[in-house]
C-alpha cells in the first residue's frame, strides 16, 4: 500500500469531529498531500529505519496523529503507539502528542518532541523553543515528495507488532466510524481502508449519537472501530 490510490481518489475520505463540534473533511488527495508534508518534516530528523515516533495518544486518536503514523510507516520508519499510560519505547525516539502534553514524563528522553495544536484549522502552536510547532512547521514542506513511499514501516501497538498492510482487498467499501482510537487489531482495516479510497468518521469528544446521524447521511455503515459506550 502507499499514496497512489487515495491520491486520486475524489470526494471526501476523512470526516474528523472533535470536541465544541471542530471539524474537517479532507479529501484523498489533501490526506495525501498532508502524508507527504510529514515525510518532508519527520525527513529532517533522519526519517528512515531506524527513526521511531512514540504517539501516546492522550486524548483518543486526532487527523493530525493519524497523519504522522502514515507518515512514518510509508517512509520505513517506526512507530509505537501508546496505550493506557504504556511507557515510552527504549533506544532513540522521537514524540508526538497534543499541546498540553508535551511535558508529560514519558517524553522527558525524547529527542524531539513533535506538538499539535488540536483545533481542526489551527495555523500554529503556542509552545516554548524546547519542542516543535507542527502546526506551523509542516506547513513549510511540499505536498509530494521525492521519497518512494510504500508500506515497510513498522507499526507497535500495546507492545505488539500489527502485520498492518493485512488488510482484506476489498477494504475500501462502505464506511468505517471510529469514536476512539483502533483497538490492536483494527489497524490494519483501518490503514487498508483508508489508503485505498475508503471512507471514515474518526470522532474525538464526539457525542454517540450525532457520530450515527453523521454517518447514516453518508451511506452503508461497515463497521466500528474502538471502544463504543453502546
Amino acid at each position: 500500500m502507499d499514496l497512489s490510490i487515495i491520491s486520486r481518489t475524489g470526494g471526501a475520505v476523512l470526516f474528523w469531529r472533535g470536541p465544541d463540534f471542530d471539524r474537517l473533511d479532507l479529501t484523498g488527495p489533501v490526506v495525501a498531500n498532508w502524508v507527504n508534508k510529514g515525510v518532508g518534516l519527520f525527513g529532517d530528523y533522519d526519517l528512515g529505519p531506524d527513526f521511531t515516533l512514540f504517539v501516546p495518544l492522550p486524548a483518543g486518536l486526532h487527523w493530525r496523529e493519524l497523519v504522522a503514523i502514515l507518515s512514518v510507516l510509508l517512509a520505513d520508519g517506526r512507530v509505537v503507539l501508546g496505550t493506557d499510560g504504556s511507557p515510552a519505547p527504549d533506544g532513540d525516539f522521537h514524540a508526538f502528542v497534543p499541546q498540553g502534553h508535551e511535558h508529560d514524563e514519558r517524553l522527558v528522553d525524547a529527542e524531539e518532541v513533535f506538538v499539535y495544536n488540536p483545533p481542526a484549522l489551527a495555523l500554529s502552536t503556542p509552545v516554548d523553543e524546547d519542542f516543535i510547532d507542527v502546526n506551523s512547521a509542516i506547513r513549510a514542506y511540499p505536498d509530494v515528495t521525492p521519497r518512494r513511499l510504500q508500506s515497510t514501516g513498522t507499526l507497535i501497538v500495546g507492545g505488539q507488532e500489527v502485520q498492518w498492510t493485512d488488510s482484506p482487498d476489498d477494504s475500501s467499501s462502505g464506511l468505517l466510524v471510529a469514536n476512539s482510537t483502533p483497538g490492536p487489531e483494527e489497524w490494519a482495516t483501518f490503514l487498508g481502508h483508508l489508503l485505498r479510497g475508503g471512507e471514515s468518521v474518526l470522532a474525538n469528544g464526539m457525542d454517540e449519537a450525532r457520530i450515527a446521524d453523521l454517518a447514516g447521511s453518508l451511506g452503508e455503515v461497515r463497521g466500528r472501530l474502538g471502544v463504543w459506550t453502546k
